[in-house]
């Protein structure tokens, strides 16, 4: 059975007749958020050749698939962005805490 990228949690398996078998998506939106790590802080442009799962905090000037996307989390999943709100993440660029305020981003 598959698992999450950043937490290992299980995924329903492909094909389960089951109505429940949505609830891949809603896994996959809380695996990045959970114990939430992020490669860069602050940065406006995508990485040319992310790996599945990576997970980046997005600057305040996003270009290209970021646009838009202003202090979210992206993350690389399955050869997309996604992205969702975060509000505590550890920077792994530079080992610090960063808190997202009304401000924006804060170590």
């Amino acid at each position: 059975m598959p698992n999450t990228v950043n937490n290992n949690i299980p995924l329903v398996p492909e094909n389960t007749i089951d109505p429940a078998a949505g609830l891949n998506e809603a896994i996959n939106a809380i695996d990045p958020l959970l114990q939430a790590a992020a490669l860069t802080v602050g940065t406006n442009t995508p990485p040319g050749s992310p790996a599945n799962g990576d997970r980046h905090i997005v600057g305040t000037s996003p270009t290209g698939d970021w646009s838009g996307q202003a202090d979210k989390m992206a993350q690389w999943l399955d050869g997309a962005w996604r992205f969702m709100d975060a509000r505590i993440v550890v920077c792994l660029s530079d080992n610090t805490m960063r808190i997202r305020g009304t401000g924006g981003w804060i170590t």
